[in-house]
């Protein structure tokens, strides 16, 4: 072979072993929409171990006024306390998805609701949201969600 098709091969070699994958960012996102309905009817059906397996094992629950809690045991736990509250609702549903090129992260904003009866009288409450995706052994997995209320401090 001569040097110059040499060169050129090994460049081209080199190029195309070098090309990232670009993902369909779109049905990604979908995706991702599609597992939070998913978490939703959880929440509904107060099944902890399907909201624990929504995060990725090093995932992270920050809940306002509360702690950090870390790793899908605590996770399961913080949420299956966040169940006992009677009659709780709880919606969500993004309203942004911005999915990395790669298809590895992904970032979810959106409003919830959220009610319960505390002290003899309803709670309603509504703000917003974010969430951080990963992707774990092809799998998209919570790997950090935090929210707040649109309400002014009391």
């Amino acid at each position: 072979m001569r040097p110059v098709s040499l060169i050129f091969a090994l460049a081209t070699a080199a190029s195309v072993g070098g090309c990232a994958r670009h993902a369909d960012v779109a049905a990604e996102a979908r995706t991702i929409r599609e597992l939070e309905k998913q978490w939703v009817q959880a929440v509904a059906a107060k099944d902890t171990t399907a909201i624990g397996n929504v995060y990725a094992e090093d995932g992270e629950f920050l809940p306002p006024g509360a702690p950090r809690v870390s790793g899908r045991a605590a996770v399961r736990s913080a949420w299956a306390a966040l169940l006992k509250a009677p009659n709780l609702s709880l919606t969500f549903a993004s309203s942004k998805v911005v999915v990395s090129s790669a298809g590895e992260l992904a970032i979810a904003t959106g409003p919830y609701k959220l009610g319960m009866d505390a002290k003899g009288q309803r709670i309603e409450d509504a703000g917003k949201f974010v969430e951080a995706w990963t992707r774990v052994n092809g799998e998209w997995k919570v790997l950090g969600n935090i929210f707040n209320s649109d309400k002014p401090p009391t």
